[in-house]
């Protein structure tokens, strides 16, 4: 999408910018999120099964003497593209917000906390760091709950996978970017302004930065080479008959080639 106002995020002319980055998986609401802020229909919307958005896309409005820029992202878990390309493409939001990010909104649909969302939540902390979490408000989409009915149900009812991410980020909050009846839409986007304007407040204006991006991604490139090392190696030392071998590739999750004599077994097996 086109930016709404001339003018971004790095223009040093004295008017007050702020960014809010949309993030979350394809089809529960980053886009629809991004028009109600906007007050626009600035950022396309799909009406299938296929995401909209491709790559990263930014919006720019102006509230209360401020300027605003949204940007839209890749959904994490995009089904036509690989997860290396996801990442590459979600990354790209840097280009858009060169003086750093005030808030993240991980976009998650009412009801729907499925182990893509807790998997979608771990790609965007390897990406960014844990230091995003704090940037982050998660944003409970198709909601029409009270905030007291909404924390409540957190409190009662959320799955043990959400439950761990609650302490992490800054805050949680529920609306409907489809409500019925004059000023509706009005109420929503106020309500997200609210939620925004105290986060910014609470962290003193402080930012996520750029830099903190590329040392997330740096970090996560290094872990990814010495986890393809470390299972090269134990290959490498079953083939020389030194194993069973045992990999560790995350914690709790141990992946064992096959013992060597069963192999050759199963080999003759199938040769006779």
């Amino acid at each position: 999408a086109s930016s709404l106002l001339d003018g971004g995020t790095d223009r040093d002319d004295g008017v007050e910018r702020h960014v809010v980055v949309l993030v979350g998986v394809t089809g529960d609401g980053k886009s629809s999120t991004g028009n109600t802020l906007c007050g626009a229909e600035a950022f396309k919307v799909s009406g299938g099964f296929k995401s909209e958005t491709q790559d990263c896309g930014h919006a720019d409005y102006l509230r209360g003497g401020c300027f605003w820029r949204v940007v839209d992202t890749v959904g994490l878990h995009d089904t036509d593209l690989s997860q290396k390309d996801v990442m590459e493409r979600f990354s790209l939001f840097a280009d858009r917000t060169p003086n750093g990010i005030d808030i993240f909104f991980f976009v998650v649909r009412w009801g729907r906390f499925k182990p893509e969302h807790d998997a979608a939540l771990d790609a965007f902390v390897a990406n960014c760091g844990a230091g995003a979490l704090e940037h982050t408000i998660l944003v409970f989409t198709h909601c029409r709950e009270s905030m007291e009915d909404l924390q409540q149900a957190l409190r009662n009812d959320a799955p043990e996978t959400l439950r761990r991410w609650l302490p992490q980020i800054h805050s949680v909050i529920g609306i409907d970017n489809v409500v019925p009846g004059e000023g509706g839409l009005a109420a929503t986007r106020g309500a997200l302004h609210e939620a925004m304007d105290h986060l910014v407040e609470s962290l003193a204006g402080r930012r996520y930065s750029n830099e903190a991006l590329v040392e997330a991604r740096a970090r996560h490139a290094a872990a990814e080479e010495a986890e393809r090392a470390a299972f090269a190696a134990a290959v490498a030392d079953w083939r020389r008959g030194t194993g069973p071998v045992t990999i560790e590739r995350e914690a709790g999750v141990v992946t064992r080639p096959p013992v060597q004599g069963a192999a050759c077994a199963a080999d003759a097996t199938k040769s006779s």
